[in-house]
């Protein structure tokens, strides 16, 4: 085990201008004000220095990372979820046609895909594999991504199952502070 653990902090982008809108991959909206206003509370609030500063590839996530750097590396593996014909419809309308069953038990909820949508489990397995590669022993990472692929990682990261993870926090302009200490991880804070 490296005596230097590596520092992976997952940050939550700024609120999205969606108008109430699922936008996932597919639709693609740039930070509001409000979300402008959060990335640069994030980049005081979180005082490290980092080696690296990755984002997903969504606007949103690359304009929040640019508080640190103004060309961000883009990883793929932080992506949101791809919600199919879900995206760009109002959240209201899609909610009101789930089954009520699915939305009150967490594993059902995880279990769950809309039509043409990406599995959990896909999303869980990309976004673990990007923690992990960006997680070296020694190195400061921030990585800028969306509330399913950190609440996902971090999950993993601390033993708990995918519905468990969807209890965390993950506010917008919110971060998690993992330590990796060769393969075990830690959470050192939690909506940093």
């Amino acid at each position: 085990m490296s005596a230097e653990p590596a520092t992976l902090v997952l940050l939550r982008h700024g609120e999205a201008d969606t108008g109430g809108r699922c936008a996932g991959q597919r639709v693609d909206p740039p930070l509001s004000r409000q979300g402008r206003s959060q990335a640069v509370s994030a980049r005081r609030r979180l005082a490290l220095a980092f080696d690296v500063v990755v984002s997903s590839p969504a606007a949103r996530a690359r304009e929040t990372a640019q508080a640190w750097t103004a060309q961000p590396s883009v990883e793929a593996g932080l992506a949101e979820r791809d919600f199919g014909a879900w995206e760009g419809r109002r959240w209201e309308e899609l909610w009101a046609g789930v089954a009520p069953e699915v939305l009150a038990d967490p594993a059902a909820y995880a279990a769950f895909t809309p039509p043409g949508g990406e599995p959990l489990a896909v999303v869980e397995a990309r976004a673990w594999a990007a923690a992990e590669r960006l997680a070296v022993a020694g190195r400061r990472v921030l990585a800028v991504t969306h509330a399913g692929p950190l609440r996902l990682v971090l999950a993993r990261a601390i033993g708990l199952s995918p519905p468990q993870g969807f209890a965390l926090a993950a506010g917008h302009g919110r971060a998690a502070v993992l330590r990796r200490h060769g393969d075990a991880w830690t959470l050192e804070a939690l909506g940093a």
